[in-house]
C-alpha cells in the first residue's frame, strides 16, 4: 500500500484538493486514458480513493497515507543532505519529524561564518530564547545574549548549559558570569545535555533550532523547524533539563575552587 501511494501519489493529492473524473484527470495529467483507469483502479482496490456522485475523491485512509508519504519525502531530503553531520548526533535521538520540512545548515555545505552569522541573528532579534549549550559558543553569540539580556534588559532568556560550559565561563569571564548571577537571569547547570539547541521567540513565532556539535565541541551545523509539533518536542526537553539543573549562581556557591566569588 505504500509503496502505491508513493507511485499514485499525483493523484492522492489531485483527488484530495476535490474530486474528479476520469476525463479531467486524462486532461490534468496529460497521461492516456488507460494509464489513469490504471492508476484509479489500483488505488480503489486499496481503498485509498472512492467513486462518488462528482467523481472519484481520497478517502480518509487516502489522506493519511499521502500525508505520511510527503512526511517521509521530506526527511529523508533532509537526511540526504546533511547525512555526515546528523551521524554527529546521539543515536538516542528518536524525533525524525523534526527533520520533516526542516531547514539544515550545514558548515560542509555553508560556510563557517554564514552558519555562525544566522546563529547570531537569532540572538540579536528574538524577544525570547530558550536555549541549551554543551559548548562555550563563539565570543559574539555569548555577547549578544549578555547585552541583551544583562544590559538592555531586551531579552527574555533561559538557558541550561552544562557544567563545562558554567566552568569555563567563571575562568574565562568571571566578571560577566557575576553580572548574570546578580541580575537573577534563569541559567540552570546540568552535568550532561544529550545535544544543543534553541528556542526562538520573535512576535509570539516560536522557531526550534537543534544544534549539530562534533564530539569536540565543534559547530558543524544546525535543523531549525517552527513547525508547533517540532517546537514542542524541544520545549518539553527543556523544561526538563532545565527542572533537573541546579541554578548557576547555587553552582558556583557549590564549587568554591573553580567558581567566582558571588
Amino acid at each position: 500500500m505504500l509503496d502505491l501511494a508513493f507511485a499514485r501519489r499525483q493523484y492522492l493529492v489531485r483527488l484530495s484538493d476535490g474530486p474528479a473524473r476520469i476525463r479531467d484527470l486524462v486532461e490534468e495529467f496529460e497521461h492516456s486514458r488507460s494509464t489513469v483507469n490504471r492508476a484509479i483502479r489500483a488505488l480503489e482496490e486499496d481503498r485509498l480513493v472512492e467513486r462518488g456522485a462528482d467523481g472519484y475523491k481520497t478517502t480518509f485512509a487516502g489522506r493519511i497515507l499521502l500525508d505520511t508519504v510527503d512526511e517521509a519525502t521530506a526527511v529523508a531530503e533532509a537526511v540526504e543532505s546533511a547525512n555526515d553531520v546528523l551521524n554527529e548526533l546521539p543515536s538516542s535521538l528518536r524525533n525524525h519529524r523534526f527533520l520533516a520540512d526542516a531547514e539544515v545548515v550545514t558548515i560542509p555545505d555553508t560556510s563557517p561564518a554564514a552558519v555562525l552569522s544566522r546563529l547570531h541573528r537569532v540572538a540579536e532579534t528574538a524577544d525570547r530564547l530558550r536555549g541549551a549549550s554543551i559548548a562555550a559558543n563563539d565570543e559574539q553569540f555569548v555577547s549578544s545574549l549578555y547585552r541583551r539580556t544583562v544590559v538592555e534588559e531586551s531579552l527574555e532568556l533561559s538557558y541550561v548549559v552544562t557544567e563545562s560550559v558554567a566552568d569555563y565561563l567563571a575562568v574565562e569571564s568571571p566578571e560577566r558570569a557575576r553580572s548574570v548571577v546578580d541580575a537573577g537571569v534563569d541559567m540552570s547547570v546540568v552535568a550532561d545535555l544529550p545535544f544543543a539547541w534553541y528556542l526562538s521567540t520573535v512576535d509570539d513565532r516560536t522557531t526550534a533550532y537543534l544544534a549539530i556539535h562534533s564530539d569536540k565541541g565543534t559547530l558543524l551545523g544546525y535543523a531549525a523547524n517552527d513547525d508547533p509539533g517540532a517546537v514542542e518536542w524541544l520545549a518539553e526537553l527543556f523544561d526538563a533539563q532545565r527542572d533537573r539543573g541546579t541554578s548557576l549562581a547555587a553552582y558556583y556557591r557549590s564549587n568554591d575552587g573553580d567558581a567566582i566569588e558571588l
